[in-house]
């Protein structure tokens, strides 16, 4: 009986740091950086996302959650760029925010007893 190694050996490094040179970037742009992060919104909602929302407000139902193809092979391709990663194989899940991934990602990882979960302070 092989032994394998351990779950925390076979996941990416902590990702989040990445986002710096994005919102640099964007905050360069035209109209600056839009921040959706959690906390309190300081910039006022966009005419067309209004409309948006307004025209799909009588749309019953909770969104698909594996999201359309096109939202997946985008997302695909960002990891492809930004991590470097090859995409053969990969899964990619849209969540509507971080507590769904969050409260998800233990079952999606396959952890179970004996495994380690490391939880970083940011």
């Amino acid at each position: 009986m092989s032994v394998s190694a351990p779950l925390s050996s076979r996941l990416p490094d902590f990702t989040w740091d990445s986002l710096d040179a994005a919102a640099t970037l964007a905050a360069a742009h035209p109209g600056g950086l839009i921040n959706l992060s959690m906390g309190t919104p300081v910039d006022p909602v966009p005419p067309v996302i209004r409309q948006a929302l307004a025209d799909a407000s009588d749309a019953p139902g909770y969104p698909l959650t594996a999201g359309t193809v096109e939202l997946r092979r985008a997302m695909l391709a960002w990891v492809s760029r930004a991590c470097g990663a090859g995409v053969d194989g990969l899964g990619v899940l849209p969540t509507i925010g971080s507590k769904e991934l969050v409260a998800w990602l233990p079952t999606l990882l396959g952890i179970g007893p004996g495994d380690v979960v490391v939880i970083p302070s940011i």
